[in-house]
């Protein structure tokens, strides 16, 4: 079989295969927009970064800051 039939039904296989996975893998029923969304960030930089974009994101989004402390590995 030649190299460009070979790589045509990889191509064609991959693509099925990711239809099928769209179809028959389940998801949410509907968008549920009350949801908490948790936000966390270290003590380094990214804790910086993660608070200027929340402080972006009041305009547009309800943002209340719960300070939960919670151990995590920042490696």
């Amino acid at each position: 079989m030649r190299i460009d039939r070979k790589i045509g039904i990889f191509i064609a296989g991959f693509v099925l295969a990711g239809m099928l996975a769209a179809v028959l893998f389940p998801r949410e029923e509907k968008r549920n927009r009350d949801a908490v969304l948790r936000i966390g960030a270290g003590d380094d930089v990214s804790g910086i970064l993660m608070e200027e974009t929340v402080r972006g994101m009041n305009g547009k989004y309800t943002v209340s800051q719960n300070i939960e402390s919670t151990s995590f590995q920042d490696c």
